[in-house]
């Protein structure tokens, strides 16, 4: 190679070194000036008109809940409340202070005359403050959880690449009772201190009176609830709806759709009845206007599917769910907005003696809960009062056998003033369970082949259910 050819070659790599030198000098001030800042703001941006038209979307449905509110409580609430008010007024001014007045003229007043006087005033005051205390407007609102959407910041797949390399009526209210009436008013606080001393639901057992109303059945299912102004049964695929003096509508149950109920009763703290099948439970509105169907509570799930749900029973927000046998009860907490919370989860050892083969109901009154268990040394049923939490506070007397270990064939019945009635199906046999735990049975009981008992909650009427015939009696508890 000449030497001419060896210096224009030595000349090239020269000014390649140079523009080399002179490309990295700069890449390294563009990478010493790199800033990408403006990808944050721009991420920011985006989010940030995510959360103006989530607000704002909020805020139309706010403001449309808040219109609907409006609507009911001035269309629906108020002339309900204005007709109540024009009611008890009209009573008071027309029926029964000129009755206060003519005794107070009286020089030797009746005594009873006196006494229904302050019947009826004590009934209008209770059912003042129940106008006042009831919640008459019920707002279902989703847990504030679900309103979560999920919200993904994450690197894409490109910039991972280069760093790695270099989610929510008003019920009837009883007339009052004439003064000049033989009638007697039931649901005055006064008669219901007196009822206890004076009538006794264990008097409809031994009497037999006339029920107020008679229903024929086509099964002789169990369930039933009463509320104040309802009563819900399940008879022959159907749930059916009274009221205190005939059928309101009935509803197609189908077990393949809802599951096979097993138990049911009336909740005072929702307004609602409360449906247990052998794997779910439902809650039914009996005011709601149709379609009005049982909606389904998702979140009360059994153990597995291989553990059957047997019974149910409310204590204000609280409700306990007994398993077949016992195996387990759930304690269940429920919101005001219906929420239902698994607060704990007893197991069989927690209430029942080693040699106990199981419960068959759980039972709540207004201070404890009461279990009925099955012996296993002689079968005999028992009634164990627990507290709240499922503590033992008095062992119950064994009373009349079951049939066997595997048949549970009874009903266990709260009177609500610490006494209990249980109803033997196996033997016909109607127990009842006093203040101290002393078993009596009622041998004269003249209500034959009793199913269930259920007393409204005011303690006004009682419903029995019985077979053969199968039927519904009601009564009036005055």
């Amino acid at each position: 190679m000449s030497s001419t050819k060896k210096d224009k070659e030595n000349n090239w790599s020269s000014d390649a070194l140079l523009e080399l030198s002179d490309l990295a000098n700069e890449q390294l001030r563009t990478l010493e000036r790199l800033n990408i800042s403006h990808i944050q703001a721009n991420a920011q941006q985006e989010l940030e008109s995510w959360h103006s038209a989530a607000v704002a979307r909020l805020g139309q449905i706010y403001s449309q809940r808040l219109a609907d509110l409006a609507q009911v409580y001035t269309q629906d609430v108020c002339p309900d409340s204005e007709k109540f008010k024009q009611k008890m007024t009209d009573q008071l001014k027309n029926r029964i202070m000129p009755r206060i007045t003519k005794v107070l003229d009286d020089p030797i007043p009746d005594p009873e005359k006196v006494e229904k006087m302050q019947n009826l005033l004590c009934h209008i005051k209770s059912e003042c403050d129940m106008m006042r205390d009831r919640q008459w407007i019920r707002v279902q609102l989703p847990d504030i959880k679900s309103l979560s959407i999920p919200i993904k910041i994450t690197k894409t797949v490109l910039a991972t690449h280069l760093a790695n390399h270099a989610k929510d009526l008003l019920d009837d209210l009883s007339d009052d009772d004439d003064a000049d009436d033989n009638k007697k008013d039931d649901d005055s606080p006064a008669k219901k201190k007196r009822k206890t001393a004076s009538i006794d639901v264990i008097d409809i057992f031994t009497s037999s009176p006339e029920p107020i109303k008679n229903y024929t059945l086509d099964t002789n299912s169990s369930t039933l609830a009463l509320s104040n102004t309802h009563i819900l049964i399940h008879d022959n695929h159907k749930l059916i709806l009274f009221d205190y003096q005939k059928q309101l509508t009935d509803l197609p149950w189908n077990d393949n759709d809802y599951g096979i109920l097993v138990d049911m009763c009336w909740m005072s703290s929702l307004s609602v009845f409360v449906i247990l099948t052998i794997h779910s439970l439902y809650i039914y509105d009996p005011i709601k206007p149709t379609p009005n169907l049982p909606v389904k509570i998702e979140s009360v799930q059994p153990l597995d599917r291989t553990h059957v749900l047997a019974s149910i029973s409310p204590y204000e927000r609280e409700v306990y769910i007994n398993y077949h046998k016992g195996i387990h009860i759930d304690h269940y907490r429920v919101s005001p907005t219906s929420q239902w919370t698994l607060e704990k989860r007893y197991s069989k050892s927690d209430y029942c003696e080693t040699k106990d083969i199981g419960i068959r109901d759980v039972r709540c009154d207004s201070q404890y809960v009461c279990l009925s268990v099955m012996q296993q040394s002689d079968l005999k049923w028992r009634l164990d009062i627990m507290s709240r939490d499922m503590k033992r506070i008095r062992r119950g007397i064994g009373m009349d056998s079951g049939e066997n270990q595997h048949k549970f064939f009874s009903m266990l019945v709260p009177l609500h003033d610490q006494r209990w009635l249980f109803v033997n199906w196996h033997t016909n046999k109607l127990w009842l369970v006093d203040q101290q735990g002393k078993t009596k049975l009622i041998k004269d009981n003249r209500i034959k082949n009793i199913r269930n008992i259920c007393i409204a909650p005011n303690g006004c009427y009682m419903a029995v259910r019985t077979e053969k015939p199968s039927a519904m009696k009601m009564y009036k508890l005055d």
